[in-house]
């Protein structure tokens, strides 16, 4: 049974159920209590614990469970009526000020104008303080996937700032750059290699991300110019993830020759792309129409390596 705020027209907080449960004497529901982890929404479900509804006690009465849900949507509309909690459809963590400086400062080949956001970081600097305070806990996986991806940009773009004017990420000193643990997400510090190494790869195991994390480099794929959103995100990744392979920068194929260039994100993170498409060539079909239509017959395409551009992707307006 899943309890949703839509529906009623207010997010049922699951602690003032469970606080509904005690109150009323029926632990074993509440110990069925979850949250829904891509909605946030509060869950009956049974399966969760491995305890079904003939388990539950016998004092459990369905009187009992429509008094604990009811006493669950008073204590909420309290909460709404004091001002707490009144938009269900609220995102956890709010992308809102990245998303209008990067709609500002990027254009829609994904270069960065770095003079004049040098010159106007004051709201990018409050959003870049903002991570540090998220509660990783309560969101839910798209909510973690997107702020993690946003996070990761926010603080390249940070870290090109701090160093700018610069012809590329590389003209930072070695130990400042992706391994230096200096950004705060939450209570943890984190390097950027971090993120992306232990909080996104292998958590999410989705090798689209590789086309939307950005490291400042034209032979990186390119920055969005919004952030991403959480109710999008897929969507975004795929659009990321396709854009790359119709551009002659991350992917071309030569059917005379028999011979598919790829960038080089497929040569680093192999693994990633075979995980889940079994071969580089099989993940690439998927985002290239012609290559897709090569006869099973054929000999399979020889890969070659795209030469990666690490200048930065700078957008200096009115060129």
């Amino acid at each position: 049974m899943v309890v949703r705020a839509k529906t009623l027209g207010y997010r049922l907080a699951s602690v003032n159920i469970n606080v509904a449960c005690r109150t009323l004497a029926v632990p074993d529901m509440c110990n069925l209590m979850t949250t829904c982890e891509l909605q946030r929404t509060p869950i009956m479900c049974a399966r969760t614990r491995g305890v079904t509804p003939r388990r539950l006690s016998s004092g459990v009465t369905s009187r009992r469970l429509v008094a604990a849900f009811g006493v669950g949507v008073a204590l909420s509309l309290v909460n709404t009526a004091s001002g707490r909690e009144t938009d269900s459809t609220a995102p956890a963590f709010d992308h809102s000020a990245f998303d209008a400086i990067l709609k500002k400062y990027v254009d829609d080949r994904g270069r960065v104008d770095y003079r004049g956001f040098s010159k106007d970081s004051e709201t990018f600097d409050r959003y870049v303080a903002s991570l540090g305070r998220v509660s990783l806990a309560e969101l839910g996986r798209a909510e973690k996937l997107a702020l993690m991806i946003n996070a990761y940009n926010a603080f390249t773009l940070r870290l090109i700032l701090d160093y700018y004017p610069i012809e590329s990420i590389k003209d930072i000193p070695k130990r400042k750059r992706w391994r230096h643990q200096r950004w705060r997400i939450g209570s943890e510090t984190y390097s950027l290699d971090d993120i992306e190494h232990k909080k996104i790869r292998p958590v999410f195991g989705d090798p689209r991300i590789h086309f939307a994390l950005v490291c400042a480099a034209v032979g990186c794929p390119k920055l969005r110019n919004e952030a991403y959103d959480p109710a999008r995100i897929d969507e975004q990744l795929e659009d990321q993830t396709r854009y790359a392979h119709r551009n002659s920068r991350w992917f071309r194929f030569d059917r005379s020759n028999n011979i598919v260039y790829l960038t080089r994100l497929y040569q680093w993170y192999g693994g990633d792309f075979e995980k889940v498409a079994g071969s580089l060539i099989s993940y690439a079909e998927r985002y290239s129409p012609a290559l897709s239509q090569t006869p099973a017959s054929a000999k399979k395409p020889k890969i070659q390596w795209l030469d990666y551009d690490w200048s930065l992707n700078e957008w200096h307006r009115g060129e």
